[in-house]
């Protein structure tokens, strides 16, 4: 019997307007090249809903011909069951329609009316099965076979499609199967009947392995916006003045302000907000309802400020309970629309750590990153847009802050925010924003829609680089493969990695900086891991071609940064998109390209001297003598938790081979006379090139307290842990080698004569200026860089919060 059907919108309109000429023309050109013959084709498909009974199940069609096609006695079927299509329905060459048998559900969870609703439904398995569709003749018109479906149906081919999964990030349920798109102009590609055609293939690493989910918005964004606008581009820098020049522009809105990010932890910046709202600035915050560790006290405190000023937060959730699904894993941008005219984009969460809002002169302390700002009108408009459809209240998946609400509402009673920020540790470099002015080349990459392509884009871009050309990357996080931890850079590359090295084989200088912060070096898919598969290459191939890690600011590097200079320009992309897979397909992400030879230079310099090899000297490090041709006292904690016994010293060596350690000795006797102590390495003990040891009193209390392995140690608590030999002959042979908290003097010699010595607090020693004693937070003398002395230890030493036993800066 053939179905009934109700039109949930004005539907006429979609399906009777023909698309112009030129559309059609490059449609037919795009299935023409691939041998297919242009028709209706299954384009889309929900099988696994996320309503009860998968109530939200639902087919989209897709006219890839040339000409409006009607669908009068057309029928959609499971190969079992079929439907009939309602008569009337004319489809325009590129045009589309969504099919539920639920339209109330649909719209719940795709957040938009579906085009037809049927009163019977095939119905699709969750654990495969086979969509059909088929001609007024009763011809098979387009098939898709997926999971457990038949693959002998009638008008397949090969093996079914599957779902793409990666354990614990993307899930089977709601996944919509879609068919992969041509990235010149948006058209399906060609019909071969396999699975090769669906984006879920697993055999292409940029146009397959992709997922989508409902409420996205992946063909209406599926290219990145391109605008071109003379315009001012000022570039702020955290934790230098970002914090400063985003609470300057707040102050200056007169209308309205949007504000999209993971968190809102900054109080002051709350406050900033709050003022606006009073004055009649329509003030709109849209966050993440579930971060990393759940939202906090601190950013409901934030929330009630605004709200009580008479603003908005906004928060996208994910409830089971009520079967809400949020559209993305995280809602992860970070930008701000000022007055529909100024665009705010950046890599940093509005947090106390990464915009610290204390007194700079003194220094500071935080997160590395970037915010572009821009008046550019159309950036501006881009990103309204896709608040806009981020925000729209169709969708299930936002709620607002109330008081009342135990989750999304006012902190506990008697909660006091925590307005402590910065600190002094690290010397603030770029006090003031730069600003250019320019002609310039905007490009907005986001994230699900368009982050992977390899036409434009990011990907697209970095595939420009070659010989004499320069890539700098600055990342908080960037794998070295995608899929689970147990996989490998062949099964499941990072394309964004694997781009870089193959620009670095086409003969461009390729450096990546990576946090050392955040890094966990146990993990498979750590920064760790991917600088030691980066250098191997490097190494094994012989390519201009290195990565390594920093923390050059205290509190990690959060910036997701590339900077390229490609045929003697400049470009810049800096924005929330790391290199995990996650964010790359299933996070909502944002990131602004542009082209500029003076921010290129501007990040550049950011980048060299925050690089720990490619430090450019500060003006405080003026007189330093250079790369240094012998080991040196790299990092020194001398007052530990307890009885000190965890103490430390390690050295570096920065040459470029391996030194033998042996017939070196450390102490804190300068002379053999001293009733102190001369301890040597064990012999045979080596200290490769560009690496680090340490020596402690203690191996047991070491581990205790820095959940770090020593190299040796005095006392011998482990037996597991070589001991430094007491030298007899110099010093006191009944004293230890421990360090005075009020001071003293670290002392390397070699059988022919003193490598190097520092001192701090009492310590003396006629051949070095020594350091002061460290002040909380401060806990460890770090030498940065560490392959650079000229024996003034406030000049090679920085006083640091992050012990690091055994990483080199």
């Amino acid at each position: 019997m053939a179905a009934t059907s109700r039109l949930s919108r004005p539907f006429w309109l979609l399906v009777t307007v023909l698309c112009a000429t030129m559309a059609v023309g490059l449609l037919a050109h795009t299935l023409s090249v691939a041998g297919a013959t242009p028709g209706v084709l299954i384009d889309s498909v929900l099988y696994d809903g996320y309503a009860l009974d998968d109530a939200d199940e639902a087919v989209r069609l897709v006219n890839a011909g040339a000409a409006a096609i009607s669908l009068n006695d057309w029928r959609l079927s499971d190969g079992t069951t079929s439907v009939a299509l309602p008569g009337g329905i004319v489809l325009a060459p590129g045009a589309g329609l969504w099919l539920t048998g639920d339209a109330v559900a649909f719209r719940a969870h795709f957040g938009h009316d579906a085009d037809v609703e049927l009163s019977s439904w095939p119905g699709f398995s969750n654990v495969g099965d086979e969509v059909v569709l088929l001609d007024a003749a009763g011809a098979t018109a387009d098939v898709l076979v997926y999971s457990g479906g038949n693959t002998l149906q009638s008008g397949w081919s090969g093996t079914a499609v599957e779902p793409y999964r990666v354990a614990g990030v993307f899930s089977v349920e709601g996944q919509i199967l879609y068919r992969r798109r041509d990235q010149s102009n948006g058209a399906v590609v060609g019909d071969s009947n396999t699975a090769a055609d669906w984006a879920q293939s697993p055999h292409d690493v940029i146009d397959g392995r992709k997922v989508r989910y409902p409420g996205w918005a992946g063909d209406r964004f599926f290219r990145p916006a391109v605008i071109t606008a003379t315009a001012a581009l000022t570039i702020a820098v955290a934790p230098d003045n970002a914090y400063a020049v985003i609470a300057r522009a707040v102050r200056a809105a007169d209308t309205s302000i949007r504000l999209a990010s993971l968190t809102l932890e900054n109080m002051p910046l709350a406050e900033e907000l709050a003022a606006a709202a009073r004055r009649g600035v329509t003030v709109t915050a849209l966050l993440e309802g579930g971060p990393p560790g759940g939202l906090t006290d601190q950013e409901r405190a934030a929330c009630r400020i605004i709200e009580s000023a008479g603003g908005a937060c906004w928060f996208m959730i994910a409830d089971d309970t009520r079967r809400i699904h949020d559209r993305y894993r995280f809602m992860h941008a970070k930008y701000l629309i000022i007055d529909d005219k100024v665009a705010v984009i950046g890599s940093e969460n509005f947090s106390p750590d990464s915009l610290p809002y204390d007194d700079k002169a003194d220094g500071t302390w935080g997160r590395r990153g970037v915010f572009l700002l821009t008046d550019a009108p159309g950036v501006a408009a881009h990103l309204a847009a896709v608040f806009a459809d981020d925000l729209n209240a169709a969708h299930a998946d936002l709620t607002r802050w109330t008081a009342a609400d135990p989750v999304y509402g006012a902190p506990p009673p008697g909660f006091i925010p925590d307005t402590a920020s910065g600190g002094i540790t690290y010397t603030v470099r770029f006090p003031a924003p730069a600003v250019f002015y320019n002609h310039y080349t905007f490009e907005l990459i986001q994230a699900p829609e368009n982050a992977l392509r390899d036409y434009d884009s990011l990907l697209g871009l970095v595939g420009r680089a070659g010989a004499g050309d320069t890539l700098l990357v600055q990342q908080l996080s960037e794998r070295p493969y995608w899929g689970t931890t147990t996989s490998n850079p062949a099964a499941d590359p990072n394309p964004r990695l694997a781009a870089t090295i193959a620009a670095a084989r086409r003969g461009a200088e390729v450096r990546l900086l990576l946090d050392a912060f955040f890094d966990d070096p146990d993990s498979p898919v750590s920064n760790v891991a991917t600088c030691a598969y980066v250098n191997q290459i490097a190494q094994t191939e012989g390519l201009t071609l290195h990565c390594e890690r920093a923390n050059p600011t205290g509190l990690g590097i959060h910036n997701k940064m590339v900077l390229a200079r490609i045929d003697g320009r400049g470009y810049v992309h800096v924005g929330s998109i790391n290199g995990t897979e996650l964010s790359n397909k299933g996070n909502r992400e944002m990131a602004l390209q542009v082209q500029s030879d003076a921010a290129y230079a501007y990040l550049a310099d950011l980048f060299s001297h925050d690089a720990p090899r490619l430090l450019y000297t500060p003006l405080v490090m003026a007189g330093h003598s250079g790369v240094v041709d012998r080991v040196l006292i790299s990092e020194v904690a001398y007052d530990t938790p307890g009885l000190d016994e965890a103490e430390y010293v390690e050295i570096a060596n920065p040459t470029g081979a391996t030194v033998d350690l042996s017939g070196y000795a450390l102490g804190d006797a300068v002379s053999s006379q001293d009733f102190e102590d001369m301890r040597h390495f064990p012999p045979g003990l080596m200290l490769p090139a560009h690496d680090a040891l340490v020596v402690t009193l203690s191996a047991v209390a070491f581990r205790e307290a820095f959940h770090a392995e020593p190299d040796v140690e005095i006392l011998n608590s482990d037996p597991a842990v070589p001991d430094m030999l007491d030298d007899p002959n110099w010093g006191d042979p009944a004293a230890l080698f421990q360090l005075g908290n009020a001071g003293d003097e670290i002392v390397l010699i070699r059988w022919d004569g003193l490598v190097d010595v520092v001192t701090y607090g009492a310590g003396y020693h006629s051949a070095v200026v020594g350091c002061p004693l460290l002040v909380a937070p401060a806990r460890v003398l770090e030498r940065v860089p560490y392959w650079a002395d000229s024996d003034v230890c406030p000049v090679d030493f920085r006083a640091w919060a992050l012990p690091s036993p055994g990483e080199l800066p």
